[in-house]
């Protein structure tokens, strides 16, 4: 396995985890079009689900069509819902995408200090549930290894880019997802 794509073991074992956070429907929504809201995307298509992912960005969109996914700006009402951001304003924003009955699997995590004001008549009446999803086990790594071999993720990953570099290009990292492979002996 190449360098670079063995780099991606670790942020897909954080997805193979939150997958299994979630349940089995087969409706999916996913809010975030950053890296890990498409390997959710791609594990999720895997398994022959519909995903629908939402981004407010088109170049996100067009990612997301690319890994055989629905792409909107905003998600409508779905079974099971990923949210991939991590601000309190899409964790309610997943929340309210979820249908009766649904379950949203809290992946982003919002910044320390962080508070978040949900309506509790979801949460009541229509027996919305909530799960977070932090990490991974080493058998969740094991799997994301075995996975890389059967996924194309080559869309997500940068060119391999100096230590030196990585300021520069974590300050103009918007348009297209990637996870930046640095070399530091490069």
């Amino acid at each position: 396995m190449p360098f670079a794509a063995a780099a991606m073991a670790e942020p897909l074992a954080a997805a193979v985890h939150a997958v299994a956070r979630g349940t089995d429907a087969e409706d999916v929504g996913v809010l975030g079009g950053g890296p890990m809201g498409f390997m959710l995307c791609a594990l999720l298509r895997s398994e022959e689900r519909t995903v629908t992912v939402a981004d407010r960005h088109a170049e996100r969109r067009d990612q997301a069509v690319g890994l055989g996914a629905r792409a909107c700006e905003r998600l409508d009402s779905h079974a099971l819902v990923f949210e991939a951001v991590g601000r309190p304003e899409t964790w309610r924003a997943a929340a309210a995408a979820a249908q009766p009955g649904g379950v949203v699997v809290l992946v982003g995590g919002c910044p320390r200090g962080s508070s978040v004001e949900l309506d509790p008549g979801p949460l009541h009446y229509d027996e919305l549930e909530l799960r977070g999803a932090f990490h991974h086990s080493r058998a969740e790594v094991d799997r994301a290894l075995q996975t890389l071999t059967a996924l194309d993720l080559s869309s997500l990953l940068s060119e391999t880019i100096a230590l030196e570099e990585l300021p520069v290009a974590l300050a103009h990292s918007g348009g297209r997802a990637v996870k930046w492979v640095v070399d530091p002996r490069a």
